[in-house]
């Protein structure tokens, strides 16, 4: 990574900053490289309550504006803190806007860590971005071969400060979801409940169409950050990782961070798991559902077993799938 002549590279970093939310974990690594990170906030504004919010989404179908206006100002912030990177993790920037941070010297990149289903407008295709970086190998190939963009295949990541094993957690009898619940999900963990397998999810309600009384018993009504979620990583009989179909052929944070924190992790295959995670002796793949109810049942019978996959799994991830390693990668595409 090059930084400039004078004083520390500074990266403004685009996208929400919650706990743990990937641009937030960005913002927290990035000193480790001697970087000097800038929270610029979300690329559109989010108004507080659910019904403003509602209106601000239903403004934004009918005219670009006020994203165009909340943009203006994100540019200003640039040019006022003299950002040499600007780092969008939210594929909202308007390509004007990545036109204008552009020809004020400022070198911009996309890190975009979702699913194809979540591309929305497509901005990105637009933005004459410096570079791109994608954690869907295809999506990165067919973006770069056919379209001749600026596109690299880049995996998330864990942060070794947050994403860790407690000291001591109580071993618990549940294959657990973590993350946000679809229909793809709910037909799972009906199928695994007819197994007699016992779950639990965490995360945001279920949407209202998606409420199957059998599901709904079995979500906490949790959504968990932090500490908790280490330790409801770690304490898990299994963490089920089950793909969105929309993942064609990438894997999702929740591997990285699980992993991270010694969960024993059954992850759906998919063409990237390989060049991340040895199975069997890391982590446990799964391709059909009797693949995975069998991974279970080994997990029940074998807890000691299960707790060593973790622990190989948390050294792999620790040392080899850091935020750190990551931007390290990107920042020296990136310039």
């Amino acid at each position: 990574m090059v930084a400039p002549s004078a004083g520390a590279l500074r990266v403004g970093v685009v996208g929400p900053v919650g706990l743990d939310d990937f641009a937030d974990n960005i913002v927290d690594c990035l000193p480790d490289l001697g970087v000097h990170a800038v929270a610029l906030g979300p690329a559109v504004p989010l108004p507080r309550g659910r019904w403003l919010a509602g209106a601000a989404l239903a403004a934004r179908t009918v005219s670009e504006r006020p994203d165009q206006v909340h943009q203006h100002r994100l540019v200003n912030r640039v040019e006022r803190e003299s950002i040499d990177v600007v780092l969008s993790a939210d594929a909202r920037l308007l390509p004007s806007t990545v036109r204008a941070l552009r020809r004020r010297g400022v070198r911009v990149g996309l890190w975009f860590p979702d699913a194809v289903v979540n591309l929305g407008r497509q901005y990105l295709l637009m933005g004459d971005y410096d570079a791109l970086f994608l954690s869907d190998p295809l999506l990165a190939r067919r973006l770069s071969d056919v379209l001749e963009l600026p596109a690299w295949y880049l995996p998330e990541a864990c942060n070794p400060a947050r994403h860790r094993p407690p000291a001591a957690v109580d071993d618990e009898a549940h294959a657990v979801f973590v993350g946000n619940t679809y229909g793809v999900r709910v037909r799972l963990v009906q199928q695994l409940l007819d197994a007699g397998i016992a779950v639990r999810l965490y995360g945001p309600p279920p949407p209202r169409w998606l409420r199957d009384p059998r599901v709904m018993a079995c979500h906490t009504g949790r959504f968990i950050t932090g500490a908790a979620k280490a330790a409801v990583f770690r304490g898990a009989l299994a963490v089920v990782n089950a793909l969105h179909p929309a993942e064609m052929e990438s894997v999702n944070c929740r591997l990285f961070e699980a992993t991270a924190c010694g969960a024993t992790v059954v992850c759906e295959r998919r063409a990237a798991l390989p060049d991340l995670f040895v199975e069997g002796r890391e982590i446990l793949g799964f391709t059909d559902f009797a693949e995975l109810t069998a991974h279970l049942k080994r997990c029940a019978a074998d807890r000691a077993g299960a707790r060593a996959l973790g622990d190989a799994a948390r050294a792999r991830s620790h040392r080899d799938h850091t935020y750190q390693q990551r931007l390290d990668t990107l920042l020296d595409i990136l310039l």
